[in-house]
């Protein structure tokens, strides 16, 4: 007997020390396995599979193919995804100037530990200068496109005022 499993294991191209393992599958399975092994080149499908089964171990071993270690690292890599996103949205609003006023970032800003009641929260920000960006260079802009109108106009030391051409009702 043993001399029928040595032939049949030269005839197969396998080493001496070698010993077949039985595979059980589908077969859609084997077939997609014989076809993988034929387009790389492989002999037979065994060996494909043998080297297959070792590179799996290795990435095994390296902690790659854990399951439950794998969801725990998605699961942390999609945190991370999420705080990032966060912080680059963050990053863009302050590049682009607009803060919202209604943003929790923009109003944690203003709040403490101590209680504070909305008029002062109110006064907190517009003394902070916060809204400066927000109001003053739409306000800013608006002026000017009136002055170009001749509804408004500008002295230095005075400020604004409506034109007697304006449309206001003179306060």
């Amino acid at each position: 007997m043993s001399d029928d499993k040595d032939q049949w294991k030269q005839t197969a191209g396998l080493a001496a020390d070698s010993t077949v393992a039985q595979i059980v599958c589908k077969e859609p399975d084997k077939e997609e396995w014989d076809e993988e092994a034929e387009e790389k080149g492989y002999r037979s499908t065994s060996k494909y599979l043998y080297e297959l089964v070792q590179e799996a171990r290795a990435y095994r071993q390296q902690g790659y193919l854990a399951h439950h270690q794998s969801e725990e690292e998605i699961a942390e890599l999609k945190l991370r995804i999420e705080e990032l996103e966060t912080q680059l949205e963050r990053e863009r609003k302050k590049e682009s100037g607009t803060t919202k006023i209604d943003d929790i970032d923009f109003l944690e800003q203003f709040l403490s530990t101590e209680y504070q009641t909305l008029p002062e929260i109110l006064q907190d920000i517009v003394e902070s200068g916060a809204l400066d960006n927000l109001i003053r260079k739409p306000v800013e802009d608006e002026l000017y496109f009136l002055a170009s109108q001749e509804r408004v106009e500008y002295e230095r030391g005075h400020g604004w005022r409506l034109t007697d051409g304006g449309d206001g009702d003179g306060r």
